[in-house]
């Protein structure tokens, strides 16, 4: 996207959201994010970082790391993070599992875009995406301007399962936070 005027804002979301900047990002919750947003869509480009990995990717100057709260827990997140002089890539972006289809995906790209735009300088915010990614994904990012710039072809293994957040998260769990929720009302 090389003009803010080709963002296209979506709805608001069907649940109060708020979306917090981290004005010191932490490694921990960068890694956090991206294993429990990524963690079903093949996101293995940094499974194996070290602390000093994380760190120095979210003290790169220019990084943005916002994070969507709804009902005092992360949501969702976007990272922004500079790939050259006037250019910001939104290099992570997504919910955890149980927050799709409540209107957050649109509103959380819509929010980051339009503070990518805010940011001093910027003339370019682009993103990445594949076949791999959320179902919902693609769609989002047409939906609100974005347009296809190229293609490259790199092949991964899938023929294991994603690996989810962690060893065993895809076992039995309520499909969405408040379901869980009401399983513990209820013991």
């Amino acid at each position: 996207m090389t003009d803010p005027s080709a963002l296209r804002p979506a709805r608001p979301p069907d649940v109060e959201a708020t979306l917090v900047l981290a004005r010191r990002p932490a490694p921990e919750l960068s890694r956090f994010l991206y294993r429990a947003v990524g963690g079903d869509w093949y996101w293995l480009d940094r499974i194996d970082w070290t602390l000093d990995q994380w760190t120095d990717w979210v003290r790169a100057p220019g990084h943005q790391l916002w994070t969507c709260w709804v009902d005092g827990t992360p949501a969702g997140y976007a990272e922004l993070h500079p790939d050259s002089p006037g250019s910001l890539e939104l290099a992570y972006f997504g919910l955890l599992p149980g927050y799709s289809g409540l209107g957050l995906g649109g509103w959380l790209l819509t929010e980051a875009v339009q503070r990518a735009w805010s940011t001093e300088g910027t003339r370019r915010v682009w993103l990445h995406t594949c076949e791999l990614d959320a179902p919902a994904a693609l769609h989002n990012y047409r939906a609100r301007g974005f347009v296809e710039c190229g293609s490259s072809v790199e092949l991964w293994d899938t023929r294991e399962p994603s690996p989810g957040p962690w060893r065993g998260a895809r076992g039995p769990a309520a499909s969405r936070p408040q379901d869980a929720w009401e399983t513990v009302e209820k013991l």
